[in-house]
């Protein structure tokens, strides 16, 4: 007995002493962080830029073990970078894009912070193992570009591939019954077809042509060596090249005028200290020393909208329904925010929640002004709340529009016989809201009827918000994709702009000398998100305990709901 008393003392002990040990470190992580934050470090006169993936929301995501996301932000890199070019100790920002990942707007956005930067009499470099469109077109905004002499630059223009599971539906014998309205509207060909049809073919052609258009329009404005280098020829004709250069893809991009230098890692502290009087050089990022925040009483709030749109509280990786419209009434509160800057990335989602978000934004609009700036994609839903009384801008890359709406109806009847499992049905009503059976002639017409109904109100929405005629509306819709440009030319966007002219329309629109940006988070607070996984966590066992209490002859009581669609599902990525 005393032996066992002896043991349960000792484990209860060294339990008290780790559990201090991780208080003391956590204490003193945190004790270092705010010391650090304060030192003044000499930055030297090269600022190194590394980037990998780059945080586009303004949520703050936290990890001890693996730093998923780059250390600032999206928005936060482009004030660094701004910031760094007022600073006399800095004479040039060097890009290690090798491991880049981020937005085309993203690129457009910290390349107008590089132009910033050299306008300033500063020099940018930029540097990667390899390139392909995405870093290359960063790279672009360089003073010079360098690439190891193993490396590449691959260029493969932008394509877009979609699945076709029609005769894998037939093959389970899953039935499905698709109501559209818009005949651009491709959300379901996936489901419905084998092939693509010859309006999306039409619409996907047309703006992977924009796109790709702006991308060399881009490159040989910023690369002033290459204005006689045919982008085109150079893609369409890389085999053919490679074999003339006998296989040295280095040598072929620096004899087309695509790269600069040719060199090594080993090699680049050296390169570096050749630009520069003073001789300390460090390759290690530290672009974030350079950021500093504004202080002020009044607050330009940044906002991000990206995912897919859906109904309730907050799910990570969406824009829902009752947690965004939550904090877009903490905006409206806050009576130190003088406007708001709304990025929208999103391919849209549930029409029902569409509607809630752009009743919230109009209310907003009401006191202060919104400028929605659209991402790399804001279709469908993503227009859709886009459309009040403010400001929308977008840029080249920005796929846009699908002004349509869908619905589908898939039944397991016959794939559920086939495997012996039958159904009987009792029904007070001809409704057949069921995924046991096809719709009847009653819940067809009322589908296809609501859907219509709904795109109907949709451009009405559009002609409203966007001073247009309803004929004229009409013709842009029909579940079309946009570019950005084409947007502009088709009214549906007031102008190509990124984040540093939307900040620049609100400064004038709230007359403001002086301000702070303040990042939004739609993140709930640590609190609320470990209530949110207990409660997700109860309604799981209570669903899992309850499975053979449930199974009866109908649950009278059960709730359905019935949305449309604003989601361009087929909408084409940026390949």
């Amino acid at each position: 007995m005393s032996f066992l008393k002896k043991f349960f003392y000792f484990v209860d002990i060294t339990r008290k002493v780790i559990l201090n040990l991780f208080f003391i470190l956590a204490l003193l992580f945190i004790a270092i962080t705010f010391l650090v934050s304060d030192v003044k470090e000499d930055l030297g006169p090269v600022i190194t830029f590394a980037p990998k993936k780059i945080n586009e929301t303004t949520n703050q995501n936290f990890s001890f073990f693996e730093q998923e996301n780059y250390e600032l932000n999206l928005f936060e890199i482009i004030s660094a970078i701004e910031t760094s070019a007022s600073r006399s100790d800095i004479e040039v920002l060097f890009m290690d894009l090798t491991y880049l990942d981020v937005s085309f707007t993203g690129i457009l956005e910290i390349g107008e912070a590089l132009e910033f930067f050299k306008n300033k009499g500063k020099r940018v470099i930029a540097y990667s193992d390899f390139f392909d469109k995405k870093n290359y077109l960063l790279a672009s905004y360089a003073d010079s570009i360098l690439m190891h002499r193993n490396g590449m630059v691959l260029l493969d223009g932008f394509s877009s591939q979609k699945p076709f599971i029609r005769k894998f539906l037939e093959e389970l014998d899953i039935g499905i019954t698709t109501f559209i309205s818009g005949k651009y509207k491709s959300a379901l060909d996936t489901l419905t077809r084998d092939r693509l049809s010859e309006e999306d073919r039409l619409q996907t052609s047309f703006y992977l042509s924009e796109v790709w258009k702006a991308w060399k329009e881009i490159v040989l404005k910023n690369r002033k060596k290459i204005p006689n280098l045919e982008i085109d020829q150079y893609v369409n004709n890389l085999g053919k090249f490679t074999k003339e250069f006998d296989g040295d893809t280095a040598e072929l991009a620096k004899n087309k005028g695509l790269i600069d230098i040719l060199t090594v890692r080993t090699e680049l502290k050296g390169y570096l200290s050749s630009l520069v009087k003073n001789q300390k050089i460090s390759l290690k990022d530290n672009l974030a020393l350079s950021y500093k925040k504004n202080s002020s009483k009044n607050k330009i709030a940044v906002l991000v909208a990206s995912g897919e749109i859906i109904d309730g509280e907050y799910s990570e990786g969406a824009i829902s329904s009752e947690n965004f419209s939550r904090v877009l009434s903490k905006i409206n509160k806050d009576k130190s925010i003088k406007g708001l800057f709304l990025r929208i990335n999103s391919p849209g989602g549930s029409g029902f929640a569409s509607e809630i978000i752009r009743g919230k934004l109009e209310i907003l609009s009401k006191n202060i002004p919104i400028v929605i700036s659209m991402g790399d994609i804001a279709a469908s839903g993503g227009y859709w709340i886009s459309m009040n009384k403010n400001k929308i801008i977008a840029n080249p890359f920005t796929l846009t529009g699908s002004i349509g709406v869908w619905a589908a109806l898939p039944n397991f009847k016959n794939s559920l016989e086939k495997i012996g499992v039958l159904f009987d049905k009792i029904s007070t009503n001809e409704f057949n809201l069921s995924l046991l059976e096809p719709p009847n002639e009653n819940l067809t017409s009322f589908m296809q009827s609501y859907v219509d109904g709904s795109y109907n109100r949709f451009i009405k929405l559009v002609s409203n918000y966007r001073n247009l005629t309803l004929e004229s509306t009409e013709k842009i819709a029909q579940g079309r994709i946009w570019s950005g440009k084409s947007a502009v030319q088709n009214n549906l966007v007031d102008s190509l702009g990124v984040f540093q002219d939307g900040i620049k329309i609100l400064e004038d629109q709230s007359r403001l000398l002086d301000y702070e940006i303040k990042f939004i988070s739609t993140s709930p607070g640590i609190a609320e998100d470990l209530f949110s996984s207990l409660n997700s966590l109860l309604n799981s066992s209570y669903k899992f305990f309850g499975y053979i209490r449930n199974i009866e002859i109908h649950k009278i009581s059960m709730k359905r709901k019935v949305d449309i669609n604003l989601t361009c599902l087929a909408c084409p990525e940026l390949y």
